[in-house]
């Protein structure tokens, strides 16, 4: 007899991509390379067998009203006005630089 996969006390079984451990990223930049790359995050473990599953931790900019919508039109779970906030936080542990360079 086949064993289930669901225990009363367990539950479901995680599909492989919720079993993997998650990177929290912090992205600073929100404009048109913000976009761009949160697309990126969003899709990367969907594209790419990736040993941790990305999570969109944190959005950072300057302007609070523009980095708020940003997150929410993004899925960015929080958003951050100050750089060092968003390195100080025990979610992200990646940051990704999205600023213009010059």
């Amino acid at each position: 007899m086949a064993r289930s996969q669901e225990t009363e006390t367990q539950g479901p079984a995680p599909s492989p991509q919720e079993a993997r451990g998650t990177l929290g990223v912090g992205m600073v930049g929100y404009a048109f390379m913000g976009a761009a790359h949160s697309q990126g995050w969003r899709t990367a473990g969907h594209v790419f067998d990736l040993p941790l599953r990305p999570a969109l931790a944190a959005i950072c900019g300057r302007d609070r009203a523009a980095v708020d919508a940003a997150a929410a039109r993004h899925g960015w779970a929080a958003a951050e006005t100050d750089w060092r906030a968003l390195i100080a936080r025990d979610d992200v542990q990646l940051i990704d630089i999205c600023t213009p360079g010059d």
